[in-house]
């Protein structure tokens, strides 16, 4: 029966076949389903295994509220999870996921109600300590959000997304040398982690620690986990502290890495054209820019900066081809837009209309 064709299952079906003539579903089809993506094919085969009464309701209930969520559709999602804890209160998922659900509609009390219990029940779950410390944060309770995120740390000895957390809560509070020790721990738990080694050096150099916050930039720079946007922010940061050779090795690194993707290519670009030109390395940044160009040809980004640079060099011949096409792309987009204006101006000043 899976074989049949479409207009073959139509024939049987205008044949007058009773409804439900296919095997039942079962709960683990559906859950594959929902674990590729597929809400749509596995809402029919709960609904129906809710009807024919086989499986857990609760379980039932549970993945349905998640195909809900899934889509967007939070009031639903909400109804089945209470719908799954009204048939077994201890399920931890829709616990969970409703406390997370509140959230997103913005009835932080509400989740922290829900999380707060949850946590109660399943103190050794660092997931629900962590949904908990950011509906706290969402609620305003800093310190009872700098806690939960503590408590997660604690009990997740190697992820470093709680103490991420914990560390924008101590920024907020102002508390820098315990948000240095947080982000240090994270570094140390994922050492080359560019994510972690941004957070760290922002911290440290708004410490005056100049020197001690290029190290772990440097690190990331290097490591090959880092994907390409990463990296060129490491590199932004590195030419924020003065340090223009090593950011434009990670600048051009963040280029390779790029491959064939696009927007990661123009940003990788964009950061060693922008570093480059404010070290007075004109000709490398005209360089770069035409690599990407070559691969993206015609992005209107990086034609919009080759041509100002080129323009403010008096190459104006070389300039205005490519100020028309980057300018022809953002007034596509929005006239009024400030991309279309500069460019405007700039093939103004080439003496060319746009």
């Amino acid at each position: 029966m899976p074989g049949l064709r479409a207009a073959a299952l139509a024939a049987l079906l205008a044949a007058g076949c009773p409804a439900h003539t296919l095997p039942p579903p079962t709960l683990a089809q559906a859950i594959e389903a929902i674990a590729d993506d597929d809400c749509a094919a596995a809402e029919p085969m709960l609904h129906r295994l809710l009807d024919e009464e086989r499986g857990d309701p609760a379980q039932l209930h549970h993945y349905l509220g998640v195909c809900r969520q899934t889509a967007g559709d939070l009031a639903g999602a909400e109804a089945r999870y209470r719908e799954a804890l009204r048939v077994n209160p201890a399920l931890y998922e829709s616990i969970n996921n409703l406390g997370v659900v509140l959230g997103e509609q913005g009835r932080h009390d509400e989740s922290v109600a829900v999380l707060g219990m949850l946590v109660q029940a399943y103190p050794g779950e660092p997931e629900a300590h962590y949904n908990l410390g950011f509906e706290q944060a969402q609620a305003g309770d800093a310190e009872a959000a700098l806690a939960s995120f503590r408590r997660t740390a604690e009990l997740d000895t190697c992820g470093v997304e709680a103490l991420l957390q914990a560390s924008e809560v101590l920024r907020g509070l102002g508390r820098l040398e315990e948000r240095i020790l947080v982000l240090e721990e994270a570094v140390r738990r994922r050492p080359g982690d560019g994510i972690c080694a941004v957070a760290l050096s922002r911290a440290l150099r708004e410490a005056g620690r100049m020197q001690d916050a290029v190290a772990p930039l440097v690190a990331a720079a290097a490591d090959g986990a880092n994907d390409a946007s990463t990296v060129a922010a490491v590199a932004l940061e590195l030419r924020n502290l003065g340090r223009d050779d090593e950011a434009l090795a990670a600048a051009r690194g963040a280029m390779d890495r790029a491959g064939a993707d696009g927007e990661a290519l123009r940003v990788a670009a964009l950061t060693f054209a922008l570093i480059a030109r404010a070290a007075g390395r004109g000709a490398d940044a005209e360089a770069a820019l035409r690599e990407a160009l070559d691969r993206l040809p015609g992005q209107p980004e990086l034609s919009f900066f080759l041509g100002g640079l080129l323009a403010e060099q008096g190459r104006c011949d070389e300039a205005v081809p490519l100020l028309k096409a980057a300018h022809t792309a953002f007034a596509a987009a929005d006239p009024a837009s400030p991309q279309a204006r500069e460019t405007a101006r700039a093939l103004g000043a080439c003496g060319a209309a746009p």
